[in-house]
């Protein structure tokens, strides 16, 4: 399927962009406290990729896969459309935050080949003596594309013109560790969703009489699809503005999410299910009393499962400031498909049906009129499928296609289905290559992987084929999630555990299932011990705390003849209490404030110790989250391998900043390697300012 756009490729867009609006401000970034931290141009934005393509050219890079390591932030548009300019393919990926990010980095760097790694002169040292241990026999230059690049005249520097068809970047899915997966996004395939998007958000022009006048705020990162290609590439092609912030930001202050909304008169803006949730639980009375919600046109909510409950909430929290519900977009997409397939009407707000749990969990949609929520499942649409996107429903055993109301699996057809996986052809022509039984046309179409069916022309997606699991915004894969567990213990039984999600008070969270070895069952096991270790691990590697981990006895977990474990049915029997536990640990629910833990900073104290008050007031947070004795805490870590997830880290975030009485940027975090290392930071910084009073003290009294 071809799409036809006035742009050739991404570099013509913005080529065209600047030399239309050489001085409109193209995007904008917001600190913590809702400052415009940065502002750039569309000019600026032309003329900063074409120097740093020259350096790249002349660094002999041009043609190669280049990661960017980046925080969030516009050096990351600049070097990605350096990147275009210069021929070459960027990859995005998130810097690294400990060791758990290493072998994921290292394993992309070596399936794309890539010729350099791209980033800031911040984390520039960092990534360099990381790179440095990974494996001396890789050659990966990291080059700080803000500054200490060589004095280059880049006036008569010609951009690469792709071809449509040529592989703008490389998009990795997020998850498994050890097998990754780029999905190679052509020009085309961005310039067909851009317009898709465009189309869905824009459907009917009812809120602006030009694509021109559209202003968005996103805090999705740039290394997520959802992100760069929603948050920060469409705008351009829309000659949009946007007021982009960091994650940690929304998670630190959700308020400032919604303040930059209603400052900037943002039509735009959204993210995934927990967003809303999250937003409705930290956003206080006094915070709402201060914004105006009313010019938001379009609440995107995709890339995990939509739960109404949660925008239901959202909604009714909001109200008094000017959100409207209608304005609710719940849409589906995926990187494979670069990212829009189908999205809700625009204004009409979310619609659900109330189906039969048994029919459904048989593959058929049949309505409830049951009154009770108990006896019904309650199923948000997604909406219409995008402009030229056909989307099937279709038995993934037979590939015949499904009637209307009968689950099955998602397949489809769209200008913006990508090219496939980079170097893995046999993998992409299973998945991009589908026909269904009987199209004498033999259309092809991607297999998603996800289940769902269709109803009255609209998409309901019901869950997923594939064993992803989706918790907070994070894709996991059940068996990575498995064998960090039974690494970390011997008495963790080898291909004896099962990860899945559960949906609990409208969430997706983590259930671990783990059988024990034999020996290792006993009287004289501390089973809470074994297990607390086990879930600060897994958080530790995967950034997601287990809401249950259950031991089990060997042999427990049910297997196929063949050996393969059974995870769907060990869910079942999960649900239905059909497993006798050793043990189940849960993490604690809330975090003692007292006095002793979290005592605040007296500016007039004579305390000067205070590298030992932040490591006690630190190991003790800690140790209360994940319900362990504080001197098995080590501090020496990085705050991603301390076995808390991205929520539980701003709350301890936050507890250091109501110490240090001063806001702490997400760069101050990365340049510290340590959590250790952080707190003697802020042990000298609070021992230089008990010394700058006392001189005062004297001086005055002198």
């Amino acid at each position: 399927m071809q799409a036809t756009s006035e742009f050739r490729n991404l570099v013509d867009m913005l080529m065209q962009r600047a030399d239309a609006h050489a001085d409109i401000t193209m995007a904008t970034f917001v600190s913590d406290h809702g400052n415009h931290e940065g502002r750039m141009t569309f000019g600026e934005l032309d003329a900063a990729a074409r120097y740093i393509a020259a350096q790249l050219v002349q660094r002999g890079l041009a043609c190669r896969n280049l990661l960017l390591l980046y925080p969030p932030g516009l050096d990351y548009i600049k070097a990605f459309f350096a990147c275009l300019y210069a021929g070459s393919v960027p990859v995005p990926a998130y810097p690294p935050t400990g060791a758990r990010d290493l072998t994921r980095l290292y394993n992309v760097a070596l399936d794309c080949n890539a010729g350099a790694i791209l980033s800031n002169d911040v984390l520039t040292p960092v990534i360099t003596a990381w790179v440095a241990n990974l494996d001396q026999s890789v050659d990966l230059p990291c080059i700080a594309t803000d500054s200490h690049l060589p004095s280059i005249d880049s006036a008569g520097f010609i951009p690469h013109q792709a071809d449509p068809d040529d592989i703008a970047f490389l998009q990795y899915t997020s998850g498994s560790t050890g097998h990754p997966k780029g999905v190679m996004v052509s020009h085309g395939n961005l310039l067909a969703n851009f317009e898709q998007i465009v189309q869905g958000f824009l459907r009917g022009n009812r809120f602006v009489e030009s694509r021109s006048e559209l202003n968005a705020v996103i805090w999705l990162p740039p290394f997520h699809d959802m992100g760069l290609i929603g948050g920060v590439l469409t705008p351009i092609y829309a000659g949009a503005q946007v007021a982009l912030m960091s994650p940690l930001t929304f998670l630190k202050r959700p308020f400032v999410w919604l303040k930059t909304i209603s400052q900037q008169r943002a039509q735009v803006s959204g993210g995934p299910n927990f967003c809303y949730e999250y937003a409705a639980r930290k956003v206080t009375d006094a915070q709402i009393e201060q914004l105006d919600l009313s010019s938001w046109q379009v609440a995107f909510n995709g890339a995990e499962p939509i739960q109404a409950g949660a925008m239901q909430r959202f909604a009714q929290r909001f109200q008094s400031c000017g959100f409207d519900a209608k304005e609710f977009l719940p849409c589906y997409g995926l990187a494979e498909a670069s990212l829009f397939v189908a999205g809700t009407p625009s204004g009409r707000g979310i619609k659900t049906l109330k189906a039969q749990p048994t029919p459904l969990q048989r593959g058929r949609y049949q309505p409830s009129a049951a009154p009770s929520p108990d006896q019904a499942i309650e199923l948000v649409s997604s909406g219409v499928m995008a402009m030229n996107a056909d989307v099937r429903i279709v038995d993934p055993a037979t590939s015949l296609p499904c009637a209307d109301g009968t689950v099955g699996e998602i397949w489809v057809r769209s200008p913006s289905v990508a090219k496939g996986y980079w170097g893995k052809p046999h993998i992409s022509a299973s998945v991009f290559d589908a026909t269904c039984v009987g199209d004498s046309t033999q259309r092809r179409y991607l297999r998603t992987g996800d289940l769902g069916f269709l109803c009255d022309a609209e998409l309901y997606v019901t869950g997923r084929i594939k064993e992803l699991i989706i918790v907070g915004g994070r894709n996991l894969y059940p068996q990575d999630i498995e064998q960090t567990l039974q690494d970390c213990n011997p008495a963790f039984r080898r291909g004896g555990g099962a990860a899945f999600a559960l949906s609990q008070d409208e969430q997706e969270q983590l259930v671990v299932l783990q059988e024990l070895e034999r020996s290792a069952a006993g009287e004289t096991v501390d089973y809470h011990m074994l297990a607390a270790a086990g879930a600060r691990e897994i958080a530790a590697r995967h950034g997601v705390t287990p809401q249950q981990l259950v031991l089990v006895p060997a042999s427990a977990i049910p297997k196929t003849s063949s050996g393969k474990l059974q995870r769907t049915l060990a869910r079942q029997m999960y649900n239905e209490g059909n497993f006798t536990p050793l043990h189940v640990w849960q993490p604690a629910r809330e975090v003692r404030n007292d006095a002793a833990a979290i005592r605040r900073i007296d500016e007039d104290s004579a305390f000067t110790d205070w590298h030992s008050e932040l490591h006690v007031a630190v190991q003790a947070w800690v140790a209360q989250k994940l319900d362990l004795e504080p001197h098995y805490i080590d501090l020496d870590v990085t705050f991603a391998d301390l076995g808390v997830n991205s929520v539980e880290a701003v709350e301890l975030i936050e507890l250091l900043q109501d110490r240090m009485q001063r806001n702490i940027p997400a760069t101050e975090l990365l340049r510290f390697h340590t959590v250790q290392a952080l707190i003697t930071h802020f042990a000298e910084e609070l021992q230089a300012r008990a010394l700058a009073r006392l001189s005062e003290a004297e001086e005055s009294t002198a």
